[in-house]
């Protein structure tokens, strides 16, 4: 048996694949990244209007004294600055170019790719992984660790894919006697760092194991690294900053923002073709249920729910869907503080913790659903860093691993804490 896993080969059976990552691909050229800086209430509300009325595409959630990424297209800037000059909003264009910085990844991980030609160490973290990679990456998992992994598929997507879940636990299979932290990563499909983090989660919980027992000896991992395949392949294939599934929606959209689409305090808002569409009623998504059908079987030994987004530095907690205070607020933000005084630690950025509507802007998502549903306590959504341009989506491949690192700090403290919690016995 394997004593580590050959990434390597993995790596280049999806070469081609990945280097002619670049035909077909939707074009930004000229659209523009705006760094904005909202000072009040009425400020973020009207660049939150904004982006439900497909007039922008915000990149990074604003907050009230947070600068936040803002893509624009041609067509929409104009009125877009004068928006934003009438109400004081500060502003700055931070790329006048949006497709140069899609080129620029692009490289970037081609370069990576053949300098991994003759890697040794079989670890590929310093850039984005295609679906196919991070799936055949589980597997072997499975297939070198089965004392410790296992993976199985929670349903389908619209187009057929597979929707895979990891359970890491020292038990072998997840005996439900154990805390559980229970991840979800990529429901976003563009938020490639997201993807990377959780998978580098993985890699460390497995492959090095013996270095973080602590993390192992009372506490089950179960994650679904990406909770929107048919969306991930697209970005990787043809849209790189598609959010949404690829369900048809009319003869002219498609997609369905699957973390509005939960069924707990659902909405209907956004327009058909918008990037925040909730879908037409409340579950109707297969990625959608498939996350409740496993959110369903380990309800009740769930200490810990993180929901992995990019981007914007923030530990968010329920609720989000309105300006409601969790029965257990003061217990959230301490966990959440803690998390983030972990990442300031190795020198990351500085994390804003708080209820989700109240530090941002109100919407539901999976960690209301999870905590309103199933009475799981400690439920977040994890905003990871921008990078250091604070672009968003695209950072720096030199920068993958760091974003990663930086997650995996608040992975510890989280996993720690629930591997603190009791967990009571089955009545079954």
């Amino acid at each position: 048996m394997m004593t580590k896993l050959c990434v390597g080969a993995l790596i280049f059976g999806s070469l081609l694949a990945a280097v002619a990552i670049g035909v077909d691909l939707q074009s930004y050229e000229n659209y523009k990244l705006y760094h904005v800086q909202p000072a009040s209430h009425a400020q973020l509300k009207l660049l939150v209007e904004s982006n439900n009325n497909e007039q922008i595409d915000l990149w990074s959630s604003p907050g009230i004294g947070r600068r936040s990424s803002v893509m624009v297209d041609p067509d929409t800037e104009e009125s877009f600055v004068a928006m934003l000059t009438l109400n004081n909003i500060s502003h700055r264009v931070l790329n006048d170019d949006v497709q140069q910085l899609i080129e620029q990844e692009r490289a970037g991980q081609q370069a990576k790719l053949r300098a991994r030609r003759e890697a040794s160490d079989g670890k590929d973290f310093d850039r984005f992984w295609t679906l196919e990679e991070i799936y055949q990456y589980l597997d072997e998992l499975a297939e070198t660790y089965p004392d410790l992994v296992r993976v199985t598929s929670y349903g389908t997507t619209h187009q057929g894919r597979p929707i895979k879940v990891i359970t890491i636990s020292t038990q072998g299979a997840v005996n439900m006697l154990r805390p559980v932290v229970l991840i979800d990563g990529g429901i976003h499909a563009r938020e490639w760092a997201g993807h990377m983090s959780v998978i580098y989660l993985i890699h460390q919980l497995v492959e090095n194991s013996a270095e973080h027992e602590d993390l192992l000896k009372n506490t089950d991992w179960v994650i679904m690294p990406v909770a929107n395949p048919d969306g991930y392949v697209y970005t990787h294939g043809t849209n790189r900053l598609w959010r949404k599934n690829r369900v048809p929606v009319n003869t002219l959209c498609q997609g369905v923002d699957l973390n509005r689409n939960f069924p707990f305090r659902w909405e209907y808002y956004g327009g058909e073709c918008s990037i925040g569409y909730a879908g037409a009623t409340p579950a109707s998504e297969l990625e959608t249920r498939a996350v409740m059908l496993l959110m369903a079987k380990y309800a009740k030994v769930t200490k810990v729910y993180l929901a992995v987004h990019t981007c914007g530095d923030y530990i968010l907690y329920p609720y989000g869907y309105d300006y409601v205070i969790a029965p257990n607020a003061v217990q959230l933000q301490a966990l959440g503080e803690r998390a983030a005084r972990a990442v300031e630690a190795v020198g990351g950025p500085e994390y804003k913790v708080g209820s989700a509507a109240f530090l941002l802007y109100p919407a539901n998502g999976s960690d209301d659903f999870i905590y309103g549903s199933f009475g799981v306590n400690y439920a977040y959504t994890l905003e990871l860093s921008c990078g250091e341009a604070g672009g968003g989506f695209i950072v720096n491949n030199t920068e993958i691993r760091k974003i990663a690192k930086e997650a995996f700090e608040m992975f510890k403290t989280f996993g720690l804490f629930a591997g603190e919690e009791f967990v009571p016995l089955s009545e079954e």
